[in-house]
């Protein structure tokens, strides 16, 4: 019985130490800035329309996320964009919309935060 209780604590502590070496190891790119859009873009009324314009948008070079908020009756849904560049603007997105600009309509995109280092994995 002892040595089943002494193999249980080496491979906890095994399991343990693996851990530790994992959490230093695995890479970590701060180094790439975040900054966040907001907007307003008319024409999405459902979760299609949403993946055509999310699409889309996620071909602009830098880009790493975007969300759509479909908004209340007599609102527009609101665009929330986070990229490494803090160059992006309303006219990149309607160009990257393609053919798909003649249903989406993006009326603002605009800057609301600053750069913010990545976070760690």
């Amino acid at each position: 019985m002892f040595s089943a209780c002494s193999n249980t604590l080496n491979f906890d502590l095994m399991k343990r130490l693996l851990f530790l070496i994992l959490l230093i190891a695995w890479p970590v790119d701060a180094s790439d800035p975040t900054f966040v859009y907001q907007g307003e873009v008319a024409g999405v009324f459902c979760s299609v329309c949403s993946a055509h314009v999310k699409t889309a948008l996620m071909k602009i070079k830098g880009v790493k996320d975007v969300k759509i908020k479909i908004a209340p009756e007599g609102q527009l849904p609101k665009l929330i964009v986070t990229a490494t560049t803090d160059h992006l603007t309303r006219d990149d997105a309607v160009k990257a919309l393609g053919e798909q600009a003649k249903n989406f309509d993006i009326r603002t995109l605009n800057l609301v935060q600053p750069a913010s280092t990545a976070k760690a994995h």
